[in-house]
């Protein structure tokens, strides 16, 4: 039986950020591709504010207008069309086996795979933002009434990203185990858009489903920075850091814990 040894690893700071900056030039090049999702960001806001105008006017949204609505969705959907998806490439390279060559580099395979999907990220988030800030602005007739709480929506977003992304990093892991990673981000997907509040703000749930949705990490993922669209208020932007860097842990956490596991199991199949 062979076991999986992974050579000595360089600085992992530099060859981290080094990586990163791979990703980001990756995915600018890939222009086609964070320009289609701009488009479909477009799309989606110009869909939803028609249908959220019709609603409004029949009094259907109580404490919101069309407009705030309109800001708050550029923002979850912002987050959720600019989070990478590396257990694509991760699911392909473990279900070919070409994970056995890679394993031989210094670098271990899953930092690889994060720092790729960061610099991915920041290629993404940036057009996106540039995309979903004009289309909102067009559509909403102007800023949010408090375009204060777009500034603390900004940073709480890319935070939020990042924390999406290593979501789907540990989704990735779950191929070493099921053979396809399909079904789990199947689910982290549906997770995000019902207890995220990906289209509608947490505050219009039913208070039961409300209450358990603030206990799981969708919330800070999506609602937390796009509720700042409807609201400028920093002690909820100081909670919603607060909770995405205890998620970040946890998922952080998991990573390793998975990681450690899949070596394992990696020995156990002779490598």
């Amino acid at each position: 039986m062979s076991s999986t040894r992974l050579p000595p690893a360089p600085p992992l700071l530099p060859a981290f950020v080094q990586l990163v900056r791979v990703g980001m030039r990756q995915t600018f090049a890939q222009r086609a591709s964070w320009l289609g999702r701009s488009v479909f960001l477009v799309l989606i806001l110009v869909i939803f504010e028609r249908l959220w105008r019709a609603v409004d006017a029949e009094g259907g949204l109580p404490g919101f207008a069309a407009r705030d609505l309109v800001w708050y969705l550029a923002i979850t959907e912002w987050i959720a069309i600019g989070m990478p998806q590396p257990h694509l490439s991760m699911e392909a390279e473990v279900r070919s086996g070409e994970i056995a060559a890679v394993l031989a580099r210094p670098v271990p395979w899953l930092t690889v795979k994060l720092a790729e999907a960061l610099g991915a990220l920041l290629v993404r988030m940036s057009a996106l933002a540039v995309a979903g800030f004009v289309a909102a602005w067009l559509l909403a007739g102007g800023l949010p009434r408090e375009p204060w709480g777009l500034a603390l929506a900004l940073p709480l977003g890319f935070a939020a990203a990042a924390l999406g992304t290593l979501c789907y990093a540990l989704v990735g892991l779950g191929t070493f185990w099921l053979g396809d990673a399909t079904p789990l981000a199947w689910v982290f997907q549906k997770l995000c858009f019902l207890l995220g509040g990906l289209i509608l703000p947490l505050a219009l749930y039913p208070d039961w489903l409300r209450a358990f949705a603030e206990w799981t990490p969708f919330a800070a993922l999506l609602s937390g920075p796009g509720c700042l669209a409807l609201g400028a208020d920093p002690a909820s932007a100081a909670k919603t850091a607060a909770l995405l860097l205890g998620w970040l842990v946890v998922v952080l956490g998991l990573l390793r814990w998975g990681w450690s596991r899949a070596l394992v199991r990696l020995d156990g199949a002779g490598g």
